[in-house]
């Protein structure tokens, strides 16, 4: 019997962390362990007797564990860098900023009854139905508000939408 096989057991707990570190996975550290033992016990005529083989075998696991993201696809490089930039980058939030501050002058514009039924449809998500029963009103009502308040709220929104290619005046 070999030196490796009759000390790799007594360094199975510092291997165990030591995957268990670059895995962040239990079961994965267990096979990155497994793996390492069979290929240690499988190459151990290559080790050096006198030498550490506690260097060796973490070595051994820690290429293990290069070689399992490499061809597991973990760390491949993206050919397009413009991908790449894609994926990093967030559209700015100065557009939708601008766009909720017009709905909300808009929506301020509109009549008191239209206003309270486009609310509760639109953003409290209520049913006309349900509607009707707090506001005392008939559903058609309902929908006939709610209706004239997204046509004058489309309207007001295209009014004051700028024009593609036009710039702001200068001040």
């Amino acid at each position: 019997m070999n030196e490796v096989a009759e000390q790799i057991e007594d360094y199975l707990p510092a291997l165990k962390r030591y995957a268990l570190s670059l895995a962040r996975n239990p079961a994965a550290a267990d096979d990155l362990v497994q793996e390492c033992a069979m290929r240690a016990l499988s190459k151990s005529r290559l080790y050096k007797p006198g030498t550490n083989l506690r260097a060796w075998l973490f070595t051994i696991l820690h290429n293990l564990h290069i070689s399992e993201g490499r061809r597991s696809g973990k760390w491949k490089q993206p050919h397009d860098p413009e991908a790449a930039l894609a994926k990093l980058s967030a559209p700015a939030p100065q557009t939708s900023t601008i766009m909720l501050n017009s709905v909300g002058k808009a929506m301020t514009a509109l009549p008191q009854q239209q206003r309270r039924v486009l609310f509760a449809v639109g953003v409290e998500g209520k049913s006309y139905e349900e509607v009707s029963d707090e506001m005392d009103i008939p559903v058609g009502t309902v929908k006939s508000r709610c209706f004239r308040a997204r046509e004058t709220l489309v309207a007001k929104l295209e009014s004051t939408r700028p024009q593609a290619g036009s710039l702001p005046a200068a001040a």
